[in-house]
């Protein structure tokens, strides 16, 4: 199910805004109806992206100070993979007193993030969103989802801006979903910092399937854009974070294992948090300020960095990153989990067998 609309609609943005408060007053018995509405023919390109390096995980250990109410220090030791989901929660925390609690974290580069690019596949996976009901199933798993998405949708409708060659609708959609809703960023931060465990935790418990795909390919054909026109494919941006002092070494690789919205204003990220300011040289991830309130670029999780220049001080640490190439563990998942379901076992096999021997020999008398 695709929640996207042609330029022609936009100049029916009332008669679009009917259609969607009748589908939403019917929405418990009138699923199918709504799948219809937004439904449409998608057209994809793959983009490739080029590896500069490739690493190998790397385990360290991290120190990293949170403010907290116990007055002791207290030890704890992360299991890897939860880094992401660490950084989340401490972005999402707020102050509640002057002692600190020591937290010691295994940086070993998100491995349990799902970090899918899609290379070789973007076009069948686009195909297969397009006809099956993984939309209808995020929207079942996340309570006022459909909401943020109805929100969107008209949003982008009512700002008639020309997208970039291949790139949909339900991108541009995808994109404002993400950069404008925070409960939405954390509930998939959250599901992101797990799915990757297994193929199966993917299949059955990754409910973001849609929103991933449309994310990463969003990134991807905005790059695309960008080099056509020669234009610089480097970024150098900023990203706050609040009540967490990280402190990494120089010479260090990491990944967020996240998609990371960053400013292009170093003022502007300090704003959201100065406890780690990150500076970051980041040439895989794209401009969203067309589809977003600020002047963000948007970072896959994929993307590898070198720590390059730390500096740490009692009220907030600045550690300077730059990018060194992808690493993903997974690619073109979606197809492969969804073929699972198609392979016959081998008695349906011998019946096809069976049956097709019947009708030629059937034929052949005749």
């Amino acid at each position: 199910m695709l929640l996207v609309a042609s330029h022609q609609q936009k100049s029916q943005h009332g008669q679009a805004q009917r259609r969607f408060s009748l589908r939403l007053t019917q929405r418990n018995h009138g699923r199918r109806s709504l799948r219809a509405h937004f439904r449409m023919k998608l057209q994809g390109k793959r983009c490739t992206l080029n590896t500069n390096k490739n690493y190998p995980w790397i385990s360290r250990c991290k120190w990293i100070l949170l403010p907290a109410t116990a007055s002791p220090v207290i030890r704890m030791r992360l299991q890897g993979g939860q880094l992401a989901l660490l950084l989340l929660l401490c972005g999402l925390q707020t102050p509640t007193g002057h002692a600190e609690v020591t937290i010691k974290v295994d940086f070993d580069l998100a491995p349990d993030s799902f970090d899918d690019q899609y290379q070789g596949c973007s076009k069948q996976v686009m195909e297969e969103l397009s006809q099956g009901d993984y939309f209808t199933e995020e929207i079942d798993a996340h309570k006022h989802y459909f909401r943020v998405w109805h929100k969107a949708h008209l949003t982008w409708l009512s700002r008639e801006k020309a997208l970039p060659k291949n790139m949909t609708d339900t991108h541009a959609v995808a994109l404002l979903v993400y950069t404008s809703n925070s409960q939405v960023r954390s509930d998939f931060a959250t599901a992101m910092a797990s799915a990757a465990r297994s193929p199966q935790q993917y299949k059955r418990s990754f409910h973001f399937k849609y929103l991933h795909y449309y994310l990463t390919s969003a990134i991807q054909l905005l790059r695309t854009q960008l080099s056509t026109k020669s234009h610089t494919l480097c970024y150098e941006v900023h990203h706050g974070m609040k009540d967490i002092h990280f402190v990494a070494n120089v010479g260090d690789t990491v990944r967020f294992g996240q998609f990371i919205s960053t400013s292009l204003l170093r003022e502007e990220a300090q704003k959201l948090g100065r406890k780690t300011l990150f500076t970051i040289f980041s040439c895989l991830g794209a401009p969203v300020q067309d589809f977003s309130l600020q002047k963000e670029v948007l970072i896959p999780p994929y993307e590898l960095f070198e720590v390059v220049n730390t500096s740490y001080h009692p009220n907030g640490n600045w550690l300077q990153l730059q990018s060194t190439g992808n690493l993903s563990i997974y690619n073109c998942q979606l197809l492969k989990a969804s073929s699972e379901k198609c392979i016959p076992t081998p008695i349906v096999i011998a019946s096809l067998y069976f049956l097709a021997t019947v009708i030629i020999s059937s034929k052949s008398r005749v």
